[in-house]
């Protein structure tokens, strides 16, 4: 640094220093001043910002409502809170003052984030559902759906099992596609696909937008719904620490009775004695003394869960500042399992004038060990030890004794557990996203916003090998291998938007318009390599062979313009309108746009001169919507015939073979938006001074032109089926919130609210394609569910069972077409009475989507204590128990203890069939043997805390101090007899899931968790 520029820094340095040292001038004659923060009930309300108007000065009321601030006489105190109108105060000669803030419906909190903005609770025309920082700040859970669970009507979250960094599946107002396409999600204005990268604590709010009125804005992308997010932001203010810290541990909620050796023993051999066939010697006991594997045991552990999340936050006037971190690990019940995330996110804000900018940031690892061996462990059965004499996993036929070698053969049964342990498989996540949006006032009411955002994620999914025993007994594998894939993905987002506002007389508009271009970009690359050197060893290029592993490169761009209308006359009538024009390169050029317009009316009932008496009554809006909204959900380049880059011709009379590309897959470049049709009816009701609410909406979604799947002609040379819009899938129903909050005297508050949903999802049309036969959920790929016209997507079908044949006689009379039963096997009716037993006696078995959906909320304050209670339950739905056909059909493993009491001679009242391996009467066939009610009410998260009083937070120096302790799935109630009855979709559907929803195979189960935590603030 030249010595010019040095001593012009020494000078802007001593001006900067000359300028704070004013700054602080200004209050060496302040005194401490403290006060409280309550409402016109008397309620305590913490988190409201204090500040000295004028000064950069400012303090937030701890959870007792109470602050501190350094002020002078004469200075004015600015508190402002959430729901809340701004209050003034002169401060006096008092060094203790008192603030009430009085509740406005003109306040944030009445803010509503939607589409390219928000509005006013009281003008919205849409069906628009949120929950706030406050609804959630005190759940602990890993998922940020998990924050919507329980919380909003007509929106279903599913956890898709127990295991460390899953996450659930939401749908928004039933299915209405015959794809696996979810909602779409913004996060702080950036468009993407999943809000997995996000740490709960992080959310400020989440908006779901559930009608035509409030999602057509997003056209195409939002037939299924949209949920927004907005992440915590800085405040006016000194910089404020919170601190949130919790570890607990988890447990598995519910175990399944297998066999021990000698039970299982005991069913092979009825089995064989049932089957005619001479018994294992395997299976008796001189040959397998006392050797029993608790194979459950060995794979389920008692887990550690840890969090600890950090927030700075705060700001002057014209710069906001966030910044927050958060550690989360989780050990899954399984063994060999778990899960690590590390999130850093970084906000802020600066205002200068009519000029803003706002920038937003998230950085997310995770890394996620996963053990696939769960559900196939049970193939191991329990004659054969898990480890050897010296405590190390064994291979199949170490130990158990040479007569099960011999019957088995060598190797036939793999350790699956010992495969777990030795395996190394990671998947490894990096992701940024962000985005950074400039705003200006260029007249009055007349603002112009540039918004840039960026996704970025890379994917490694490492799976190593070692050369091993237990491989090398089965012959599966007799070397070391290492299997990685590289996934890189890049979202590029612009958005140019014009909002206009004003208000004139009785009239008031607000309109929006605005361009969007997004493009994203997938890249796979993939490598296998075997036989390395040493186990030690696992670099790729040290193998002694290597191959590619599948790859890909594929991108998509969609452009759209959008506009919209807000009108509002009087406050009393309300008018929305809103057109897009979506172009997706997915499509072919003269296919590729597609226009989505929605109108909403609204009105404001209470604001009507005869409603002014009405004191009770705070607020009555009735609502009623309708418009359409598409999906391109479709594969990128799925308009494009597939080449086999490596096919070899004939040409001419020569035999040589020339190399050439060929065509190996039919298309259908004629395919189109899909487009879903939504009428909604709704019901706004405010009364007793705002501490009654609720919300009712009665819909009707249609959805058209949906891609089915439709095999291709043999004649046309191809074997594949090709994706043409031709079906229709409709779902209504009735959605209903309620909440009442009230306190009693000055220790006591509290909140009760509950939501129900009911939905029925009905197929319309299939066109020409034939019903879909999907659902499997056996190593023999029994079907189970089938979708047709008049049925909900995905229901089960099969047999309907009538007990058990209890004579030889009675069996053959039945004249079953798929099998040959005799006396203890299931005996199946007869539904169509032609005196036959075969396919046209199957039927509709249930569905797995829920028609009735709740949630019930309770929270409560004590003096220093609180509570929270969330409850969550559905009902009218069934899953399909595969469990079952894996505990007393599958003979590649163990077996369910009470197969034993299967029906014999000597036990003809049993429920269950006989023990038979060979299976002539078919029972394992799909029927309601496996169908249960997937009915449950459960608590999902409860918690309580305690609050320090003041006068401990003034010895110490800090604003808040909370222990709590939480629970979640602290208790189910379901008849459902499987490991639980929250079950996602199973993931034998390769890309149609959506077609196997309530299919339980056993997947990695639910655990219980316990949380003791702490927060702090400074």
């Amino acid at each position: 640094m030249n010595r010019k520029l040095f001593f012009k820094f020494l000078k802007n340095a001593s001006l900067l220093l000359l300028l704070f040292s004013a700054m602080s001038m200004q209050h060496l004659n302040a005194q401490t001043i403290e006060g409280s923060v309550v409402d016109i009930d008397g309620i305590t309300l913490p988190g409201v910002n204090v500040s000295v108007k004028g000064t950069t000065v400012g303090a937030s009321t701890d959870f007792d409502g109470n602050f501190i601030i350094k002020a002078k006489k004469g200075d004015v105190l600015v508190a402002s809170y959430l729901g809340y109108k701004a209050k003034e105060v002169t401060v006096g000669s008092e060094k203790n003052i008192k603030i009430v803030l009085e509740a406005s419906t003109e306040s944030l909190e009445e803010i509503v984030i939607v589409g390219y903005g928000s509005q006013k609770r009281k003008d919205l025309t849409g069906a628009v559902s949120t929950v706030g920082a406050k609804d959630i700040e005190n759940l602990t859970f890993n998922d940020p759906a998990q924050a919507l669970q329980g919380r909003m009507a007509g929106v279903s979250v599913q956890s898709q099992g127990g295991a460390p960094g899953s996450n659930s599946l939401i749908t928004i107002r039933g299915i209405g596609t015959l794809s696996d396409a979810g909602p779409l999600f913004v996060i702080d204005g950036v468009i993407t696909g999943n809000m997995n990268s996000i740490n709960p604590q992080d959310i400020a709010s989440i908006s779901v937008l559930k009608d035509a009125s409030s999602t057509a804005i997003y056209g195409s992308r939002a037939a299924n719904g949209v949920v927004i997010i907005a992440t915590k932001k800085g405040k006016n203010g000194k910089l404020t620490v919170d601190i949130d810290t919790s570890v607990g541990f988890n447990k598995i909620i519910n175990t399944l009775n297998w066999a021990n050796a000698r039970q299982y023993a005991d069913i092979v051999n009825n089995a064989d004695d049932n089957d005619g066939r001479m018994r294992s010697p395997a299976n008796d006991t001189q040959f397998n003394p006392n050797n029993t594997s608790d194979l459950y045991g060995e794979s389920i552990r008692t887990s550690i869960v840890k969090n600890t999340n950090i927030r700075l936050a705060g700001g002057t006037d014209n710069l906001l500042y966030s910044l927050s971190l958060n550690q989360f690990d989780n050990e899954g019940i399984v063994k060999y399992s778990d899960f690590k995330r590390t999130t850093v996110r970084a906000n802020g804000s600066f205002i200068k004038g009519k000029f803003r900018l706002d920038n937003t940031i998230g950085l997310t690892r995770t890394v996620n060990n996963t053990n696939p061996y769960f559900n196939k462990e049970r193939n191991l059965i329990p004659t054969i030890r898990l480890r050897d004499d010296e405590g190390n996993f064994s291979s199949s036929d170490i130990g158990a004794g040479s007569a099960l070698a011999s019957y088995y053969g060598p190797g036939t049964i793999i350790n699956e557990l010992g495969v777990a342990a030795l395996q190394d498989r990671t998947i490894t996540r990096n992701t940024i996203l962000g985005n950074i949006a400039a705003s200006y006032e260029i007249l009055e009411g007349l603002t112009y916003k540039l918004n840039l955002g960026l996704e970025t994620y890379s994917d490694n999914n490492y799976e190593f090998t070692p050369d091993n025993q237990i491989f090398k007994d089965a012959g599966i594998k007799q070397f070391s291998e290492l299997r990685e894939r590289n996934t890189n993905f890049l979202s590029t987002l612009v958005e140019h938007t014009l909002n206009y506002k004003k208000t004139f007389g009785k009239h008031s508009v607000d309109v929006l318009g605005g361009y969007t271009q997004q493009e994203n970009n997938a890249r796979q690359l993939g490598i296998e390599a075997r036989r390395f050197p040493a186990n030690n060893i696992r670099i790729a290029s040290a193998a002694e062979e290597l191959s590619n592993a599948p790859s890909f490169d594929r991108t998509s761009t969609i452009q759209s313009y959008f506009g919209r209308v807000n009108y509002s006359f009087d406050d009393k009538y309300l008018l929305t309108a809103t057109l897009r024009r979506d172009g997706s390169s997915l499509f072919k050029e003269n296919l590729r746009w597609g226009t989505f317009p929605s109108m909403a009316l609204a009105w404001n009932i209470s604001n009507e001169d005869f409603m002014e008496n009405v004191e009770a009554i705070t607020d009555v809006k009735f609502r009623v919507s309708y418009g359409e909204i598409g999906s391109n959900n479709v594969d990128v380049y799925a308009i494009d015939p597939e080449l086999n880059l490596f096919s070899e011709y004939v040409l001419g009379d020569t035999p040589a073979r020339v190399p050439g590309y060929s065509i190996t897959k039919g298309v259908n470049p004629n395919i189109f938006w899909e487009t879903t049709k939504t009428l909604d009816i709704g019901l706004d009701f405010r009364a007793l001074n705002n501490k009654l609410n609720v919300t009712m909406d009665y819909f009707v979604k249609k959805s058209e032109d949906i891609l089915v799947n439709i095999q291709l002609p043999l004649y046309t040379g191809f074997t594949n089926a090709i994706p043409f819009n031709s079906a229709s899938v409709e779902n209504k129903g009735f959605e209903l919130v309620a909440s009442y909050g009230d306190a009693v005297g000055d220790d006591f508050s509290f909140n009760v609210s509950g939501n129900i949903s009911v939905l029925d999802n009905n197929v319309t049309s299939l066109g020409s394609s034939t019903p879909i036969r999907q659902g499997s959920f056996t190593s023999n790929s029994l079907n189970s569910t089938k979708t047709d016209i008049g049925q909900p997507i995905g229901s089960f079908y099969g047999y309907v069972t009538d007990g058990i044949y209890q004579t030889d006689a009675e069996a053959t009379a039945a004249n079953d077409a798929s099998g040959s039963p005799v006396a203890g096997d299931i005996k199946f009716k007869d539904l169509d009475g032609d005196g036959d037993i075969d396919v046209d006696d199957q039927k509709y078995l249930g569905s797995p989507i829920p028609t009735f959906d709740y949630g019930l909320n309770l929270s409560a304050n004590y003096k220093q204590f609180d509570l929270s209670l969330l409850f969550n339950g559905v009902a009218g739905n069934s899953i399909l128990n595969g469990t079952k056909y894996r505990g007393y059909f599958d003979t590649d493993g163990n077996y369910f203890a009470d197969a034993l009491n299967g029906w014999s001679p000597s036990n003809t009242g049993s429920d269950l069939p006989r023990n038979t391996k060979s299976d002539n009467g078919n029972n394992r066939r799909m029927s309601d043997f496996y169908v249960e009610n997937g009915a449950y009410f459960r608590l999902r998260n409860a918690q309580v805390g305690y609050n320090f009083k003041e006068s401990v937070l003034d010895k110490i120096k800090i604003s808040k101090l909370r222990l709590y302790v939480t629970a979640t799935n602290l208790f189910t109630i379901t008849d459902y007899t499987g490991y639980y009855p929250e079950v996602g979709r199973n993931n034998r559907g390769g890309s149609r899931k959506i077609f196997n929803a309530g299919v339980d195979e056993g997947s990695y189960p639910t655990p219980r968790t316990f949380q003791l935590g702490l927060q702090v603030s400074f």
